[in-house]
């Protein structure tokens, strides 16, 4: 996870398996994007590498349990979470 001068905390996670997706959870506003169309992975710094789906990573690496998607054909798809506390980052998801 990356602190940005504007005190967002970015994460940046690649999803290997037969479709690579990258996903970026913004942890300052609770929500998780696929960002896969738009970022090329090699311009990510600190790069995380997860085996599985993105809700696995979020429930079972960052101790979430309460999320939910969104799909929509204009944007990416994305996934908002409520609040938690992270069993690893000690992060709070709203």
């Amino acid at each position: 996870m990356e602190k940005e001068n504007n005190e967002i905390n970015l994460e940046y996670v690649l999803l290997k398996g037969t479709d690579e997706e990258l996903w970026e959870i913004d942890y300052e506003n609770n929500i998780a994007l696929n960002v896969s169309d738009v970022m090329r992975q090699g311009s990510v710094n600190n790069l995380t590498t997860y085996s599985g789906k993105i809700e696995d990573f979020l429930t079972k690496e960052r101790g979430c349990d309460s999320i939910h998607f969104h799909n929509s054909f204009s944007i990416p798809m994305r996934i908002h979470m409520n609040s938690q506390k992270s069993k690893l980052r000690d992060c709070e998801f709203k």
